[in-house]
């Protein structure tokens, strides 16, 4: 993102996404503009998480608000939402435990 929320050259129209972004509590709110269409969305959610100042001992999730999906951490954004997407970030949630 080339708008305080991650890093990338934004070289292209086309490789890039807007997203309006909101926590969880809808209390916070923000426009992320030129998001790299190939960053990780586990990046993305970080570098939100900062810039919104969430605390940064928390994991965070993003969600994409129409589908209510959760976004894969590991695969390109891109590939997961279209740019004018609304996202939420979201801490994540292990419900349940391992044995």
């Amino acid at each position: 993102m080339n708008d305080d929320a991650g890093k990338g050259s934004g070289s292209s129209a086309a490789a890039v996404l807007d997203l309006d972004v909101i926590d969880v509590t809808a209390s916070r709110e923000v426009q992320a503009r030129g998001v790299e269409h190939t960053t990780p969305a586990g990046s993305v959610a970080r570098a939100l998480a900062a810039r919104m100042a969430l605390p940064n001992d928390v994991p965070w999730a993003l969600r994409h608000d129409r589908t209510g999906v959760i976004l894969d951490e590991e695969s390109p954004i891109g590939e997961q939402v279209e740019t004018g997407s609304r996202v939420v970030l979201t801490p994540k949630s292990h419900l349940g435990g391992l044995r």
